[in-house]
């Protein structure tokens, strides 16, 4: 090339503009029964997706992320919601007649077509409420009915109440449900008899408690892999100490790093799209006392990086950007606050005009 034309060349790179990375959109639930949708690179609300049955309590996505399944408020609903077209695809009730169901936890097949859940029955009779015994239940999605119905072992019939899925997983193959709680069983999808167990009181971890996981709707989460926290109390001096746990769900293998002293609570894990860095919001004390921090995490290495006090809202959910440099903070009120992962400030505050109340979905662009 003669001097001029790359002179030339080199000229017009400098002034195109830096490609930036794409941002994605953002999925919420709120009240007047919808779905807010917020455009991450103009963040803005761009759009409502309108629902039938009920306000939503919880969404989720399938293996691809072609759908939303809206957990409805009302009884035991669900709405499947398009994602490509923004539109409700259909509605379904499991209830029937004066019987209700209450589910606790919720994790979807990898081939999109069963939801396993815990259901009791709530039988309303003349005079009073029957209430059944917890049951394994698998949902047929296409249909919208129940599938199939497996009484739970003695040691998990105390569940009750509902929950948004997060310690329930189900394995890449399908052939095996995690079932995270004071320990961790593996059930098999086809009975839904025990196949293994963790014991995280025993020997080998002395004084682990149950592992915290977060909704299981971080884009960024490894295929196949499990990345929460736990606590353990020394059975000595008790001393109370935080860390990492790994759950590898093909191959059943687990890892526990303990990282340091133990905090009240956390709202689970976020990654960043390289899978370096994590983000947790933690939580200090209780009440009026009650101190909100930002924690970020050097995944390779399992250690925390930084520790940023916030002032955080009585009530809120927690968020990460598709592109990992924006953290959101929202739910429980109209606003999603908008802090800088690079200095931990608040940069936005965007007004979504309702009231939201689940969780949020993050779409990669």
């Amino acid at each position: 090339m003669q001097r001029r034309n790359f002179l030339t060349a080199l000229g017009a790179a400098a002034a195109a503009p830096a490609q930036t990375a794409r941002l994605g959109t953002l999925f919420v639930g709120a009240w007047q029964k919808k779905i807010v949708v917020i455009d991450e690179a103009t963040q803005k609300v761009t759009g409502e997706i309108d629902l039938k049955i009920d306000v939503p309590r919880s969404l989720m996505f399938n293996e691809d992320r072609s759908k939303i399944l809206v957990h409805a408020t009302k009884g035991c609903s669900f709405e499947i919601v398009d994602v490509a077209t923004r539109k409700l695809e259909r509605s379904f009730s499991l209830d029937t007649g004066g019987k209700n169901y209450r589910t606790s936890g919720l994790a979807i097949s990898p081939d999109n077509k069963r939801l396993y859940s815990h259901v009791y029955a709530v039988d309303r009779k003349i005079d009073r409420f029957e209430v059944g015994k917890p049951q394994w239940a698998v949902v047929d999605l296409a249909g919208g009915k129940f599938e199939k119905f497996v009484e739970l072992p003695k040691e998990l019939q105390r569940i009750r109440g509902g929950g948004r899925g997060g310690g329930m997983r189900v394995s890449p193959d399908g052939k095996y449900i995690y079932l995270f709680r004071e320990n961790v069983a593996i059930y098999s999808t086809e009975d839904f008899k025990e196949v293994d167990k963790i014991e995280l009181s025993k020997p080998l971890f002395p004084g682990l408690e149950r592992v915290t996981l977060g909704p299981g709707d971080d884009p960024h989460e490894p295929k196949g892999k499990v990345l929460g926290f736990f606590n353990s109390t020394d059975t000595v001096v008790h001393k109370t100490t935080f860390g990492f746990a790994e759950f590898d769900l093909t191959k059943r293998t687990f890892e526990f790093t303990p990282v340091g002293p133990s905090t009240s609570a956390t709202l689970g894990l976020r990654l960043t799209p390289d899978r370096k860095t994590g983000y947790t919001v933690a939580f200090n004390g209780m009440g009026a006392n009650r101190r909100c921090e930002f924690w970020i995490f050097d995944i390779a290495s399992r250690r925390i990086t930084k520790m940023q006090e916030f002032e955080g809202r009585s009530r809120f959910e927690f968020s990460l950007s598709s592109d990992g440099k924006t953290i959101y903070i929202y739910g429980a009120g109209n606003t999603v606050e908008m802090f800088d992962t690079a200095t931990l400030r608040q940069v936005r505050d965007l007004d979504v005009n309702t009231d939201m109340t689940s969780n949020m979905l993050v779409l990669p662009g």
